[in-house]
C-alpha cells in the first residue's frame, strides 16, 4: 500500500528540521493571521536600531502590509523586490511619532544566508481562506519560510498518483489566488509523489509551464527523485536560500 500522503509530510519536515538541514519547524503558523504576526515579530526582531526599540504600531503595520501586497503583485514583482538593493530588500515606514520620519525596514539581508539576522522556518497544512466566496479554503501542504515570508511552496502527492498531479494541484490554487498577500513572496514550487519530485519557478497562472518543471541532477550527474534526498540536497540550508 502507497504511504498516506501525511506520513510523507511527517518525514519530509523531519529531514527538514533535522541535523544539518537548519529548518525550524512552527507547528503553531496555520492561518494568515499567524503568517502576518510572525512576519511582523521578524521585523521587529531584526529592526530593533531602526526602530529605536519601539516595535511597529498597528497603524505602521497595515503600511507594512499595504507595500507587501503590492510587491507580491506577482512572483516576477516579488523576486525583484526581494532581491534587494545591494542584497537588502527594504521596506518603507512612515512612522506613528512624526518626530522620527520615514524610515526603511529590513526584511531580508541576502549577504546573510545561513547566518546573520536571518530566520528558515517550515510550516505545514497552513489554512489559505478563499478569495472567491464560490471556492473553497485551502490546505498546503509544506511551506518554508525565509524570514517569516514564504519562499518555497511543496506539494506531496503519494505514489499512486504522477506527480503531475501535485503540479496541477499547485496551478489550482495559482488559478484561485491563493498565491497572494505573504504568499505572493513564493519564489519556488516543488511537486513530488515521493519518487519523483521536480520543481519550477513560481510564476502567474498564464505564464506557469510544465515544460520548466526541471529535475535536480546531483554532483555525479544523477538525477535525484526521492523526495527525502532531494530535501537533504537542495532544501537545506544555504541551498535553499541560494536557491530563492
Amino acid at each position: 500500500m502507497a504511504e498516506l500522503e501525511k506520513d510523507m509530510e511527517a518525514k519530509l519536515i523531519h529531514q527538514l528540521t533535522e541535523r544539518e538541514s537548519q529548518w525550524k519547524y512552527r507547528k503553531d503558523i496555520r492561518t494568515e493571521e499567524d503568517l502576518w504576526n510572525n512576519f511582523r515579530h521578524k521585523l521587529d526582531l531584526i529592526n530593533v536600531a531602526a526602530l529605536d526599540g519601539v516595535p511597529i504600531t498597528d497603524n505602521e503595520f497595515r503600511q507594512v502590509k499595504a507595500f507587501i501586497n503590492e510587491k507580491a503583485a506577482t512572483p516576477y514583482t516579488a523576486g525583484c523586490w526581494l532581491a534587494g538593493e545591494n542584497g537588502v530588500a527594504q521596506i518603507p515606514l512612515i512612522r506613528d511619532d512624526v518626530s522620527k520620519g520615514t524610515i526603511s525596514l529590513k526584511a531580508i539581508d541576502n549577504r546573510e544566508v545561513a547566518g546573520g539576522q536571518s530566520s528558515y522556518e517550515v510550516i505545514n497544512q497552513f489554512m489559505q481562506k478563499k478569495a472567491d466566496p464560490l471556492d473553497k479554503d485551502r490546505r498546503f501542504d509544506v511551506t518554508l519560510l525565509i524570514n517569516g515570508m514564504p519562499m518555497i511552496q511543496i506539494e506531496l502527492k503519494n505514489r499512486n498518483h504522477p506527480f503531475m498531479d501535485a503540479y496541477r494541484q499547485l496551478k489550482k490554487y495559482d488559478k484561485v489566488e491563493n498565491f497572494r498577500g505573504l504568499f505572493g513572496m513564493v519564489q519556488m514550487f516543488v511537486c513530488t509523489n515521493g519518487v519523483d519530485t521536480q520543481y519550477i519557478a513560481a510564476d502567474t497562472i498564464d505564464k506557469l509551464n510544465e515544460r520548466f518543471l526541471t529535475s535536480w541532477i546531483d554532483k555525479d550527474n544523477h538525477p535525484v527523485n526521492d523526495y527525502l534526498d532531494f530535501a537533504k540536497e537542495v532544501l537545506s540550508i544555504p541551498a535553499a536560500h541560494n536557491m530563492v
